[in-house]
């Protein structure tokens, strides 16, 4: 039971009871981190395409007059297409008000974005984790302002095998059925609440099971509960299907009797279940 209660307890009731997230300055500067990368990464990408554009104009003058211009307006659009995907991002995500119109503004804004920030933000002595904490808190953000586009009532939960005890031999991975509940470690109770808001379960041992799983549960939304690198990629693989990340806590190392917030678990839970 030990396992259990120090999943309930880490990092995430303050002195009230209440949740880190209740409050507005907490839940602004968490995401602070994945934001201001990305507007960092922006500017370089300006500045990239200024240099760019300055060392082949005059060959572009020399071709034709209205190359420039062409190749001007190209990287104009290239700028603005990320420019206002990254607006609608941060509004959306500092908001609350759902302004992720439209769709692909935001899809190819994280593509782009998101390959650039890791290293910038590494440079400047940001960890990788904590730039992907930042991204999940923005991720379940925009879930959270997108709630009146979800439709159906298919929602997956998606727990990561670590959660199940190491000296358990039972194959989760196979039918989370086989789970004994016999409290040793997480799994039991989450089975439990799957039960009490009639939720799909899944336990998977890696990106490539969760995804095939995925695919063949066509989910209208996904609760995930896994490592920050996990869920940082699983939710852009599974992308448009809304995703609500929960980072778990590991006591013992990455990938080794994990555990987690039940009563953030839930609270995920209860945000698909809330009625339209």
């Amino acid at each position: 039971m030990e396992l259990i209660k120090a999943g309930s307890a880490v990092g995430s009731q303050g002195e009230n009871g209440k949740s880190r997230e209740d409050s507005p300055w907490r839940s602004w500067w968490s995401k602070a981190t994945f934001l201001g990368s990305c507007w960092a990464s922006l500017l370089m990408l300006l500045l990239l395409e200024g240099a760019v554009f300055y060392l082949i104009e005059p060959r572009l003058v020399a071709i034709g007059h209205r190359l420039p211009v062409a190749a001007g307006a190209a990287m104009v659009f290239f700028f603005l297409v990320p420019f206002v995907g990254l607006s609608l991002i941060t509004a959306t995500a500092l908001t609350g008000i759902d302004l992720l119109y439209p769709q692909a503004f935001t899809s190819f804004t994280i593509a782009v974005l998101f390959s650039i920030a890791p290293t910038l933000a590494q440079l400047v002595g940001i960890k990788r984790n904590r730039l992907r904490t930042s991204f999940v808190k923005v991720n379940n953000a925009l879930t959270r302002a997108m709630w009146r586009r979800i439709r159906g009532d298919r929602i997956v939960v998606l727990l990561p095998h670590c959660l199940q005890i190491d000296v358990c031999n039972r194959k989760l991975t196979t039918d989370v059925n086989n789970c004994l509940r016999c409290g040793k470690c997480p799994v039991g109770r989450l089975l439990e609440l799957g039960e009490k808001y009639g939720l799909h379960l899944e336990i998977v041992n890696g990106g490539t099971l969760a995804r095939r799983r995925v695919a063949a549960f066509r989910p209208s939304g996904i609760v995930a509960v896994a490592c920050e690198r996990d869920l940082t990629f699983g939710i852009q693989d599974v992308h448009p299907v809304p995703v609500y990340g929960v980072i778990n806590d590991r006591p013992n190392g990455p990938c080794l009797n994990t555990c987690v917030d039940m009563a953030m678990v839930e609270q995920a839970i209860r945000f698909f279940r809330r009625p339209a």
